[in-house]
């Protein structure tokens, strides 16, 4: 998702009250992450719900001194520890907001979470208190474990290009169908489907491009059902069926499984039985 995408897409589910309590927004450099992390927790407790920059709260998020947004810090340059992320997050999440109707926690550099602060945290994840929103802004979500990745809505921040829109028009038809039908399709099917996108020698870079638009339009649909924040709207009515479908964690683990399709043909790997592993994923 572009970052206007991900700006929309915070906007809209502040005003439409579907906040969810964690998110993941994954970027290589971090800067633009942490940024748009900041605008939404902002907005989340600007008096005027706009993040206005002038009430009270906008104010104190500007100084760096808001109370009821903390930035979670480490020490070691490598790693959060098990005691700063129980410390600044999991013990402090249990006390109330101080003066806002949210405490929001931002925590970049997620990726360096060691096993046993990722495991404190999925505790808070489990049983979040109504009023908590964690932002995980990371590098490589992949570092992060699956059941934090499974309770949490991951938002890609990628490049403006739209590799997705790559592909010749036939080919991405056809893959756009495998897609849409995917929960359907009979073993044979899913077999004749990877077979025809191997023949066509459909780029396994635009094909995976393409399946993480879909999705990341299925979840956008789950979260908030707006049309408008869409990067292929004309697909809306099949996005509806799957996000009605699918949990969220089901969503997430497609998603891994597109990445996956991507190194294993990238790797030299049967692309027939890559681009069948991952149908194969959207149908379990």
């Amino acid at each position: 998702m572009r970052k206007e995408e991900i700006r929309e897409y915070f906007i809209r589910v502040q005003e439409s009250e579907k906040v969810s309590h964690a998110y993941i927004i994954e970027e290589e450099s971090g800067q633009e992450a942490e940024a748009l992390a900041g605008e939404f927790a902002a907005r989340l407790e600007c008096e005027k719900g706009t993040g206005c920059g002038t009430c009270h709260s906008c104010l104190a998020y500007a100084s760096g001194n808001h109370p009821d947004i903390i930035r979670v810090r480490h020490e070691k340059p490598d790693s959060i520890g098990v005691d700063e992320i129980r410390r600044q997050l999991v013990d402090d999440i249990t006390i109330r907001p101080y003066s806002s109707p949210y405490k929001v926690y931002l925590v970049p550099e997620a990726e360096k979470l060691t096993v046993q602060a990722q495991n404190a945290l999925l505790k808070t994840l489990e049983e979040p208190p109504y009023y908590g929103v964690i932002l995980l802004l990371t590098a490589n979500a992949g570092k992060l474990l699956s059941t934090i990745l499974s309770r949490s809505v991951l938002l890609k921040l990628t490049e403006e290009e739209q590799e997705e829109r790559l592909l010749p028009e036939e080919d991405r038809q056809l893959f756009l169908s495998l897609l849409r039908q995917a929960r359907s399709l009979t073993v044979t099917q899913m077999a004749d489907g990877a077979k025809a996108l191997k023949e066509r020698k459909v780029p396994a870079g635009a094909a995976a491009a393409l399946a993480r638009v879909y999705f990341r339009d299925v979840l956008v649909v789950k979260s908030t059902g707006k049309r408008e924040l869409l990067r292929m709207p004309e697909e809306y009515k099949g996005y509806g069926e799957w996000a009605e479908a699918a949990s969220y964690a089901k969503l997430h683990r497609i998603l891994e499984e597109v990445d996956g399709m991507e190194r294993r043909i990238l790797s030299n790997v049967n692309y027939e039985l890559a681009a069948e592993l991952l149908l194969m994923a959207m149908k379990a």
